[in-house]
This record gives structure tokens, C-alpha cells and sequence, in this order.
């Protein structure tokens, strides 16, 4: 499924792009307000020059006047009563306008986001450029994210094409970048034709990832670079995180490179513009070192698991599943997971998962993934950090489900690939149960990416949610809402509860087999609301407990 994103063009932010004009329509200004656009956010063009070119070849380049340039700049800075929420810039081509530009960035926008592409020659045709390399680390100072291609990146870098590899390849290129001052490095390798797959990397000094899509026979699309850059800026100026920006980027060049707008007979027709889309079949395959590829598929949970309190106790667990919830997840935090020798948290565990039973509920293990199989819980919940050192294998071949939690596209496109029983979205809100790294995702964004999953995987929202938000979170496209102290804190929990049962009813009951930890495979039709048919089973049929 596909979520177009709908902005109120009212709060649309301001991003200063500043670039060439293409006469061709498929790169430069053009594209890069256009796509600006489609994030959500409004475009303010400054104009470095005047390129006379087509799909195949530029044949006239006119720098503007710098005069003209500095009147551009200062009413785009001054005229309007929003600031400037990021910058991108593309071709610049003499030294003067090259000055302009950092001052502005080092002056009036400094702390600004900036997005630089630099154009050292275009990819069809030559083009004249300032001298980018010998300002190179006054450049990137002050820039966010460096967007160069591999041909561009080995020039920068003085390196030769043949000793790419044994300098260390791309990361070791991308930090070349890092240690001159750039906050963040994606490195474009659609260049690189020999590639089966479109590779770019991303890197900053928090994350380091790989990005990759199949390739479109032929030569791909005019403007993809423009437009990478460009969305990088919009979808920052909207507030996102780079590293899910770099994602949402990716996929709006990869959806223009396969749904090209002109249909013309040149190798490389114009990119489309198809609005900033959360599609999941274009979505790129995230590779990061220390974190697993492949895991599942895992047992499959039902989308309808009704409300879904988290709590931190067996007694929690029971009080709550006496209430008719019927899923729930005991998180209890230790320094050593699976800690045997802590008889406490083995005796909560083992009650819990006996109270599962007991309740016909599906009760999941926070962490604790070895004790959660002794005593056969439904399922486990990991965090993304604690994926990268589970046995995945063990909790798949114990039967477990398996909910991982995830904090932006990003963090949803790297667990993909695992195929988990459900992924949990946010957090939405503020929350004071856990510091968090990330900033709220909020209701919309949480929506796009549940939609972007619906009827594929089910979707748990997170973080800070209280009563008044659930039917809107709901009617986002959430499957189900998990919620800690708006009813452990409660000062009517038992009311509270039914409250929330109320808005997000339970789900259906879960049946178990003859020996204590066999689960019935459940069948499709416990997805939909209302009786449910078990004639295959030796048991009586368990309604929907709503």
C-alpha cells in the first residue's frame, strides 16, 4: 500500500534552494522546487546561473550577476515571517557567488540545515563550477548532509578510481568527508553503472547504512541527484530525522526513476515527481554492520490485539487480564537478560506465562527471550538494540512471536527484512517511562508508516499515548495501541481500562493445544470481528472477547 503525505499548504516551511535554472526542465531549480514541493514544504529559488541544456547535453552557461544574487538572497531572508528551515544547494558556478554563499551560511543562516550537491560536471554535458575543491572544508563546516555522487566524492578526495578499494572503499571515503567537518555524508553510487542494485550510503557519527534498490535497466532518469538533494531538504525542513529523511529521499528518486512523467526516446528521460509517498515497494533494503538481515518470518499475531498495556509486574498482569485485556506485555528491566539465577524475575515470568494460559491472552516477554520460551509465553518484544544481539533463530524456533519496536522509517525499513509478528511505531508523544534518543514522530507521521503496512504486518503505536488520542490514533491506521502508566497510573485502573477496551476492544482469545506449549495455528478468520470458527480443532469454539 501507498500514503501520499497531505500538507495544509499554511504551515508548509521555507527552504532556500539555490541552483542553476535547467532550460530542460529536469534538473536544477526547476526540479528541486518541485520537489521541494512534494515533501510539504515551499520552495524559495535562487538562481546561480542560466544553463542552456537538454537530456543529452549543456551547450550555454551565463552566471548571474552577483548583484542580482544578493538581492535574491536578502528578500528571500528578509520578506518573509518564517525563517529559513534549510538550505539546499546545487551548482555554483564562480568564485563570487561561491563567497556570497558561505558568508550566508556562516553568517545570517548559520545553524540553518544545509544540503549541498555539489557539481563538479553534470552527468550528460560539461558544466563550469567555482572552485568547490579548494574551499572544500570551509564547505563542509557548514554543511548537514554532502551529497556527492562516487565520481565527484573520488575527486574531491584525490583518489584514483583503482585504489578505491584498497584505501577502504566507501565508508572509509565517506569519512574522509567526516573528518573534514561534515556533519553527514550521503554518497550516491547510482553512478556506478557495473551495480546490479542502486547503492548509496549513508553516513554521519551516529549512523552508517546502506541504502539499496534494484536497478531500472538503462541509464536511469536526468535530475535524480537534484531531486535526492532536494527532498533530503524539504523532508528536514518538515522535521525529520536525517537518517529517515535519507530513506523517504531515496524512495521519491527511485519512484521518479520507474514513473518517469515525459515519455521521450533519449536514454535519459526527466525524473517525476510523484509526491513524497511512503510505498512500500519502494522501499530500500537498509544494510547496517551489526545488525541482522534475515531472521523470519516469525508466527503471525492477529491485526485486532485490542488495547495492549505494558506493565511491570506478574501481579499487573494478572489484575489487568481479570479485566478481559487480552494482550499484555511484562517488562521488567535487568542488567543480565535471562538472568536464571534471579529467582524474582523467574517467578514473574513463569506466573505470567501462566496467566496467559490461564486467560486464553497473549501475553509477550519484554527482553527475556530464553525464560519467555521455558515458560511459554506468546511472544517477546525486543528494541532495536537488543536485535542486534538476540538469537533470532532461537526465538523463531521456539515458536515465539516476535514485536520489535521502531522509532521512524528508517528503524521500520531495517526490521523488514526480520519479517516480525508486528512492528510498534513511535513514540508518538513524549514519554516519561524511558529517555529517549528520538523526537516525537506524532500522530501523521505514525499513520504513514502504519498505512505504508497495513494488512501486511501488524502495527502498534507507542509512546505517551493517553485516552483522549486513541480513536485518532486509530483512525491513523494504528492496529492497536500500547499504553504503560495511562492505566498503571490511573487512579481507577479497572475503569480506566475499560475505557481504553472500550475504544480499542481486546482482540479474540487465543486457544492452546494439548501439551502446555503448543499454540493452534490460528486461522484468517480470526482476523475479522465476530465469531470465530475452530471446527478444525478439538476444542469449543472461544468467541471474540469484546
Amino acid at each position: 500500500m501507498e500514503t501520499k503525505i497531505m500538507h495544509d499548504k499554511q504551515t508548509r516551511p521555507l527552504v532556500l534552494v539555490i541552483a542553476g535554472l535547467d532550460s530542460g526542465g529536469g534538473a536544477g531549480v526547476t526540479a528541486d522546487i518541485m520537489t521541494v514541493h512534494d515533501q510539504g514544504a515551499w520552495g524559495l529559488p535562487i538562481v546561480t546561473a542560466l544553463t542552456c541544456q537538454s537530456l543529452e547535453r549543456v551547450t550555454l552557461i551565463e552566471p548571474t550577476d552577483i548583484n542580482v544574487f544578493k538581492e535574491s538572497i536578502k528578500l528571500a531572508i528578509e520578506d518573509w515571517n518564517e525563517q529559513i528551515s534549510a538550505v539546499k544547494i546545487g551548482l555554483i558556478t564562480n568564485a563570487k557567488i561561491l563567497e556570497s554563499v558561505l558568508e550566508l551560511l556562516e553568517g545570517p543562516l548559520k545553524g540553518v540545515p544545509v544540503i549541498w550537491d555539489p557539481v563538479l560536471t553534470a552527468t550528460a554535458g560539461e558544466l563550469e563550477s567555482a572552485d568547490l575543491k579548494g574551499n572544500l572544508q570551509r564547505i563542509l563546516k557548514a554543511v548537514t548532509v554532502f551529497t556527492p555522487n562516487l565520481p565527484e566524492a573520488l575527486e574531491f578526495a584525490s583518489w584514483k578510481e583503482e585504489e578505491f578499494e584498497a584505501r577502504g572503499g566507501v565508508y572509509a571515503l565517506c569519512d574522509f568527508f567526516l573528518q573534514m567537518g561534515a556533519n553527514a555524508v550521503l554518497l550516491k553510487g547510482g553512478h556506478n553503472v557495473s551495480n546490479l542494485d542502486a547503492v548509496d550510503i549513508f553516513k554521519s557519527k551516529d549512523y552508517s547504512f546502506v541504502l539499496k534498490h534494484s536497478k531500472k535497466e538503462g541509464l536511469g532518469a536526468h535530475g535524480g541527484g537534484c531531486a535526492l538533494s532536494s527532498a533530503l531538504a524539504g523532508l528536514v525542513a518538515c522535521g525529520y530525522a536525517l537518517q529517515d529523511a535519507a530513506v523517504l529521499a531515496k524512495v521519491y528518486v527511485t519512484r521518479g526513476i520507474f514513473m518517469t512523467d515525459v515519455a521521450v526516446d533519449h536514454k535519459r528521460p526527466p525524473l517525476a515527481h510523484t509526491g513524497c509517498v511512503y510505498d512500500l515497494d519502494y522501499m530500500p533494503t537498509i544494510c547496517e554492520a551489526n545488525f541482522p538481515e534475515y531472521a523470519g518470518p516469525f508466527p503471525k499475531c492477529p491485526f485486532n490485539m485490542g488495547i495492549y498495556p505494558v506493565v511491570d509486574s506478574a501481579e499487573w498482569v494478572e489484575r489487568l487480564l481479570s479485566l478481559g485485556v487480552k494482550t499484555i506485555q511484562l517488562r521488567i528491566k535487568t542488567d543480565v537478560h535471562d538472568d536464571e539465577s534471579n529467582e524474582q524475575l523467574v517467578e514473574q515470568i513463569r506466573r505470567a506465562c501462566f496467566l496467559g494460559r490461564t486467560f486464553r491472552a497473549r501475553v509477550f516477554i519484554d527482553d527475556h527471550y530464553k525464560l519467555a520460551a521455558k515458560f511459554g509465553a506468546y511472544g517477546v518484544h525486543l528494541g532495536m538494540e537488543d536485535l542486534q544481539t538476540a538469537d533470532l533463530d532461537f526465538i523463531k524456533e521456539s515458536g515465539l512471536r516476535l514485536g520489535v519496536s521502531t522509532h521512524g522509517i528508517y528503524e521500520v525499513c531495517k526490521v523488514l527484512t526480520l519479517q516480525p509478528s508486528y512492528i510498534a511505531i513511535g513514540h508518538i508523544f513524549p514519554t516519561k517511562t524511558k529517555k529517549m534518543a528520538s523526537l516525537p514522530q506524532g500522530i501523521a507521521k505514525m499513520g504513514l508508516q502504519a498505512m505504508m503496512l497495513k494488512d501486511k504486518i501488524p502495527t502498534v503505536a507507542i509512546g505517551g499515548i493517553k485516552l483522549d488520542k486513541a480513536q485518532e490514533i486509530l483512525d491513523a491506521g494504528a492496529d492497536c495501541i500500547a499504553v504503560v502508566t495511562a492505566i498503571t497510573e490511573a487512579k481507577n485502573h479497572a475503569l480506566e481500562t475499560q475505557k481504553w477496551i472500550e475504544i480499542c476492544r481486546t482482540g479474540p482469545s487465543e486457544l492452546f493445544g494439548k501439551t502446555p506449549h503448543h499454540w493452534h495455528k490460528r486461522q484468517d478468520e480470526q482476523e475479522k470481528r465476530g465469531p470465530v470458527p475452530f471446527e478444525h480443532l478439538d476444542l469449543n469454539p472461544v468467541p471474540y472477547f469484546n
